[in-house]
């Protein structure tokens, strides 16, 4: 048996104060709420496509729905709608241990946002979101093991949030146009957080 591997949970913990109403700079109301069945598709096709696209995941392909299954719906996951009627899915992010055990207090995130919908600020709000509910989930921290230095817009979010840059991993990913590419390690201590998240 191996001694990394990250189990699934047996079910999500639901947060009271979702579903919430983000207002993007346009004006836009989004709805951020827990991940639906109904929202498998949507939530898939975004994601297969930026896996595709080369820049920002480090698988080079996602093989079948399963493996998307496996991977992103394994723990905790939280979608960004469309606050109309038609609920049309924008985004997701997935909140999950980055290590087992011992260190598993440590948790991990993957932000998603669909092609059309990129440059219009979601992915900063859901990653303002994403401490609060982070932290309310019973995380103490926050690591992300590979920001690719290409993926600018990432690397000003975290920068932006305060996460403290602990190290750059050489060479750490095969960029699709840009070869091997540099990657940025970033940890965020959830006790410096402070309010709730009504109070973004």
């Amino acid at each position: 048996m191996s001694c990394y591997v990250i189990k699934p949970k047996g079910s999500s913990q639901r947060l009271p104060y979702l579903p919430i109403l983000m207002s993007l700079p346009s004006g836009r109301q989004v709805s951020l709420d827990h991940y639906r069945e109904q929202d498998e598709q949507q939530v898939f096709s975004i994601f297969k496509k930026i896996v595709e696209d080369g820049q920002s995941y480090p698988q080079e392909k996602v093989e079948s729905l399963q493996d998307f299954r496996d991977y992103y719906l394994s723990h905790d996951v939280f979608v960004a709608r469309d606050a109309t009627e038609t609920e049309e899915v924008l985004g997701a992010f997935y909140v999950k241990p980055n290590f087992p055990g011992r260190s598993s207090h440590i948790c991990n995130a993957g932000f998603i946002v669909k092609e059309s919908e990129r440059g219009q600020g979601l992915g900063k709000r859901m990653a303002q979101y994403f401490l609060y509910i982070a932290r309310d989930l019973g995380y103490k921290a926050s690591f992300f093991n590979l920001v690719y230095v290409n993926n600018e817009a990432s690397l000003r979010t975290w920068r932006g949030l305060g996460f403290k840059e602990i190290g750059v991993v050489p060479n750490a990913g095969y960029i699709k146009g840009l070869g091997y590419t540099d990657a940025v390690q970033f940890y965020y201590d959830f006790s410096t957080l402070t309010g709730s998240v009504e109070q973004i």
